[in-house]
This record gives C-alpha cells, structure tokens and sequence, in this order.
C-alpha cells in the first residue's frame, strides 16, 4: 500500500529533476553560444618584419641598402646575425645569417623546387612609379641585380617587373623581388590603419 502512495511521488520527484537537468542544460547552451559570439578582437599589427636569409650578412645586407635603396634601423642589438631596413614607415625587411640561406644555384630563382621561392612584392601607387622603380634599379646596378621588364597582366589585374639578386651564392639570389601597381579596382587604396 505504501508503494503504491508513493509512486505518483516519486515520479513528480523525477519530472522536477529532469526539468532541472533540461533546464541546466539549455543554461549552458546559452553560455556557450554567448560566448562564441563575443570571441576575443584581434590584436592589432603595429609593425611587420619580412625576414630573408643570406649566407654572408654583409652581402644580403648590402642588396638591401646599396641596390633596393632600403635604410638601414641603426644600432640594433642583433646586427652581428641580423640586419634589419625600412621598408614603409611600420613595414622591415630583414636579413639573417642565423640559417642556410636557400640554395638555387642549380636553377636560380625560379626553379620549380627552389627551396626559398618567395616572392617579395612592393606594391606602389601607380603605373609611373612602377617605371621609376625600374629606372632606379637598372641604373649602374646591372652587375648587381637582374631586372625583368614591366608588363601588365589581365590576369591579375597588375603592372609589375620582377628583380633579382644575381649573387645566388651569398646574397639573397634565391628570392624573387616584385614592383607592382594593381590595376584592379577592387585592390584596397592606401590606408594608415593596420
């Protein structure tokens, strides 16, 4: 007899702690939901460094200062392994000696499995100034460096020249450098904001 006064008991007893159980449940859901939509904001990028690898400092150094134009951050601690320029006011490249530089001697820059085949690309304001980097690296640099001609590409909406190293040795001959204006409308203006 007990038993049966019991039951109806037992089973309201269950129904609330299920309810409790489905109520935590969608708690937690909510939780996590809620936290996904608030996820962390990206850190800003103040500045960026491009790093390189030559296997004399001196002379990758010196394609990216005496060739490219580039100044040099002075008084650096690190620059007995590494030297570091200015390319745009929040924008470095850097060389190091701190690792075997890519070898390409056996098909230069381009080779298909060239190890360092990276593309350095300068991306400018506009057609003119692709042309006045051309001029500018042509100029008594020939020894030096070796510069394709400017070409516009529909492909990718872009005029542009490569340049290279030619001291794949040493310097920094196993990476491609590139000058390029894009055409493309849809290609961001110049912007301050990181």
């Amino acid at each position: 007899r007990n038993t049966v006064h019991r039951l109806p008991t037992m089973v309201t007893g269950l129904d609330v702690g299920l309810r409790r159980l489905e109520f935590v449940a969608l708690l937690f859901f909510f939780i996590i939901c809620e936290a996904k939509s608030e996820r962390i904001k990206r850190p800003e990028i103040p500045q960026q460094i491009t790093w390189f690898y030559a296997n004399n400092l001196d002379i990758g150094a010196s394609f990216l200062g005496d060739v490219v134009g580039l100044n040099e951050v002075p008084g650096l601690l690190q620059e007995k392994q590494c030297r570091i320029f200015h390319s745009t006011s929040n924008h470095f490249c850097g060389v190091c000696n701190t690792r075997a530089a890519p070898n390409c001697t056996a098909g230069g820059p381009e080779e298909k499995d060239n190890p360092g085949k990276a593309t350095y690309t300068m991306v400018v304001s506009s057609k003119q100034e692709v042309d006045d980097w051309h001029a500018y690296l042509v100029q008594g640099n020939s020894t030096r460096v070796l510069v394709t001609k400017p070409e516009h590409s529909s492909t990718y909406g872009c005029y542009a020249f490569n340049f290279y190293d030619r001291d794949m040795t040493n310097g920094l001959g196993c990476y491609r450098w590139e000058v390029q204006y894009f055409s493309d409308p849809a290609w961001p203006q110049l912007s301050h904001d990181p």
